[in-house]
């Protein structure tokens, strides 16, 4: 062999052993020891990012939405309901293309023996212990009626979200995990084996959606699965870093709303708009880290198989603002829209923001009703949208609510319905009759700053 080969082979393989050495250094050097989250969690795709390559799932757009079943915000103005004429107008301005309903099922069918009834009182329309202005006693259909007569007034707009929440201690069982024993008995798992009444709640919903003349709807299986106040227990111990129970109760649930949508749509005509009716998953609570007691969007979403999750048309995220944040930032949901794109199943899928405000979102907050801040939050929330409406996957956000609840106040109206923050502009604006394609609007003129602009600092959630 020529000397020149020969010292070249020497140097391949000394270059090719320094290689294994250092390859053995660094397994060597980094510890085994690995999280339960770090081990539920899916390794990251390798080789090329698939993010990275594939095209926009579409051009920017955003439609808006409202959350509430208050019917006297609901009614269009035409036709006056007293005390309610402020937030008439606030809902008729925005003229949302989807309002969020939330179906109780715990009192729409307290007893087994008993059918599910949409027509069963629910409520008295008043605010939070009896404030007036009350709209009168109020019901699922009497909702879905003021839908029906609110589409009638804006063709296109007003379709309902149907979201369920609410287990009857009837169809309840405790689960298995922490603090499982102290679970309320709205929030306990769907019992063993009992997907057939689940099944028959979602077909006497269909029944009454059609009743009340609406030609579709779309449907979410529980509204929070990720909050222990709506199912519970979160984790099978009570450690936060504890592998999550809920993701399975909430994949039961979805199953079983899913093959009954599939059977009512198969029995519909073929040309009824019911056959579009779509599935929503998701509308998880934004936790901004893991606890015993909650499981972050990220964290849940990885622990749902694609069996589940990958039934979904549309993906669905909660995420509120603060114009002056206790943690100095805005909600995070960034790592849910995240955690889609990690599913190759759910390309192309669009994601609603399903619940988002500003004021006080917590419960028990108090809201600062300083005009600067409210000037505040209505910049802040315009700029949200925008974000939103310039996100590929993002393609509507719900406002939570038009009337404000103490409890949660996030309100576009105060509670006595007397007087209209400036944000409700924001939603007139990005709502009413414009396309959601169409360029994002000019911030409304409430919304200008009357000072230095200090309370306006929080970046986005």
């Amino acid at each position: 062999m020529p000397p020149v080969r020969s010292r070249t082979l020497r140097l391949v393989l000394l270059g090719a052993l320094v290689v294994v050495l250092l390859g053995a250094g660094v397994l060597l050097g980094r510890s085994t020891a690995v999280s339960p989250r770090e081990a539920a969690t899916p390794p990251a795709p390798t080789g090329p990012d698939r993010r990275a390559e594939r095209p926009p799932l579409r051009e920017p757009t955003l439609a808006v939405g409202l959350v509430t079943t208050d019917a006297g915000a609901l009614t269009p103005p035409g036709q006056p309901v007293a005390g309610f004429s402020a937030a008439q107008a606030v809902t008729d301005a925005i003229a949302p293309r989807f309002v969020r309903v939330d179906v109780r099922w715990d009192l729409l069918q307290p007893d087994q023996g008993a059918p599910f009834d949409a027509a069963r009182p629910v409520g008295d329309g008043c605010g939070r212990e009896g404030a007036k202005p009350c709209s009168g006693t109020a019901s699922l259909l009497r909702t879905l009626q003021t839908l029906k007569a609110a589409q009638d007034a804006h063709p296109g707009r007003y379709r309902p979200l149907i979201t369920f929440w609410g287990m009857p201690a009837w169809a309840g069982a405790p689960g298995e995990g922490c603090r499982a024993a102290e679970a309320r008995e709205g929030a306990r798992p769907l019992a063993p084996g009992a997907e057939p009444a689940y099944r028959a709640a979602v077909a006497a919903v269909w029944g009454a959606v059609r009743t009340a003349g609406l030609p579709g709807a779309d449907w979410t299986p529980w509204n929070e699965p990720n909050a222990p106040y709506f199912l519970d227990p979160q984790r099978a111990t009570c450690d936060a870093d504890a592998k999550p129970a809920s993701p399975a109760q909430f994949g039961r649930l979805a199953v079983a709303m899913d093959e009954e949508l599939d059977r009512l749509r198969a029995a519909a005509p073929a040309d009824s708009p019911a056959r579009e009716d779509r599935l929503v998953l998701g509308e998880l609570a934004a936790w901004a880290a893991p606890s015993e007691r909650a499981v972050p969007a990220d964290e849940f979403l990885r622990a749902l198989p694609d069996d589940v999750l990958c039934r979904a048309d549309v993906l669905s995220l909660h995420g509120y603002l603060e114009a002056r944040p206790r943690s100095g930032r805005g909600e995070p949901v960034a790592a849910g829209l995240r955690e889609f794109d990690r599913r190759p199943c759910l390309d192309g899928r669009p994601a609603w923001i399903t619940e988002t405000a500003v004021g006080a979102p917590r419960a028990g907050g108090k809201r600062d009703e300083r005009s600067s801040t409210l000037r505040a939050e209505c910049r802040l929330m315009n700029r949200q949208l925008d974000r939103w409406y310039h996100d590929p996957r993002v393609t509507a956000a719900f406002q939570y609510a038009v009337r404000e609840d103490p409890a949660f106040p996030t309100g576009l109206t105060n509670e006595a319905v007397d007087r209209t923050y400036p944000v409700a502009g924001v939603w007139a604006a990005w709502g009413g009759d414009r396309e959601p394609d169409a360029a994002p609007p000019a911030p409304p003129a409430d919304c200008a700053d009357d000072a230095s602009g200090a309370a306006d600092t929080a970046p986005p959630g």
